[in-house]
């Protein structure tokens, strides 16, 4: 095939019939761009959508609003337990307490004083502890009376003695549980000394008497002398004889109930301690509580603004 040959022209050689339209060399004009308005991209499941950044300052200011509230949530079960418990130890620090301030106000009794007879000890303001002596018939019938001494259970063994204007029970010693048939019943014409004790429960842990079955947890002078038919007498106080022998043995001991500071041996400073200890106790469970609750999140205090 034969080329068409070319022609010379302004706008340079050409093929020859070939219109040429605008210059040579010449740019083409560019077509206007019209802006396409733009597309979000869709969030699909792989693609999370993108959060809005807060501020560093929103995000200080928010968690010192959250830091300045306080808040408490307590753990149910320790927190029933717990109050259980609180009530126990004060119960006990206060019972201890109270043996204490007893035991502080009772007076003290001199080996020098007199001991004058039953009748002018409770003719006076302040009966108890009070030295006595008396003379008279004792009643071959006894009362047990359940107690506890250095750790062995067993019983106090009270025995009416007959007076002139009456009877008054006398506490005749403790012996052990195992030794409680052993106690010899006396008969004719007896001199004691002793102490006025007051007949009264000691505290709000002692159980009570069961008079039916003959059941004596403490001293309720007036039921136990019902038990035995005993009328008129002194049934307020009874004598705590200083020396007793209660199974007849020849070998007398000092009884306890007959101490001018209690029915025991033990000091009142003892019984300060018992109830700072119980006390104390009760405020190292408070403390394990609330450290307890402020290490899981359950105790926040609330921090002012500065």
């Amino acid at each position: 095939m034969t080329k068409p040959p070319l022609v010379e022209t302004p706008e340079g050689w050409v093929p020859s019939g070939l219109k040429v339209r605008g210059k040579a060399g010449a740019k083409p004009t560019p077509s206007p761009v019209v802006a396409q308005p733009a597309v979000r991209p869709t969030a699909t499941p792989s693609m999370p959508v993108p959060m809005p950044v807060e501020s560093a300052a929103e995000v200080t200011e928010a968690k010192a609003a959250t830091d300045s509230q306080a808040s408490f949530r307590p753990m149910p079960v320790l927190t029933i337990l717990s109050i259980i418990c609180l009530g126990i130890l004060y119960m006990l620090g206060d019972w201890q307490w109270a043996k204490y301030v007893e035991k502080s106000r009772a007076p003290a009794i001199s080996a020098a004083t007199a001991p004058v007879s039953v009748a002018a000890a409770l003719q006076s303001s302040q009966p108890e502890y009070r030295p006595v002596e008396l003379t008279g018939l004792v009643d071959p019938r006894s009362v047990k009376l359940r107690a506890l001494r250095d750790g062995i259970s067993g019983y106090r063994i009270f025995t009416p003695v007959v007076l002139e204007d009456g009877w008054i029970f006398v506490d005749r010693g403790f012996v052990a549980e195992a030794d409680a048939n052993k106690v010899p019943a006396l008969s004719g014409q007896v001199s004691y000394r002793g102490v006025l004790r007051k007949g009264a429960k000691a505290n709000s842990f002692t159980p009570d008497n069961d008079p039916i079955l003959k059941d004596w947890f403490w001293p309720d002078l007036p039921a136990m002398g019902a038990s035995l038919k005993l009328t008129g007498g002194s049934p307020a106080y009874y004598v705590a004889l200083n020396l007793v022998d209660p199974l007849a043995t020849g070998q007398t001991q000092i009884n306890p109930w007959a101490d001018s500071k209690g029915a025991n041996q033990i000091p009142p400073e003892r019984h300060l301690g018992y109830a700072l200890t119980w006390w104390g106790f009760g405020f190292a469970l408070i403390g394990v509580y609330t450290g307890l609750h402020i290490r899981t999140g359950r105790l926040r205090f609330g921090r002012s603004p500065s």
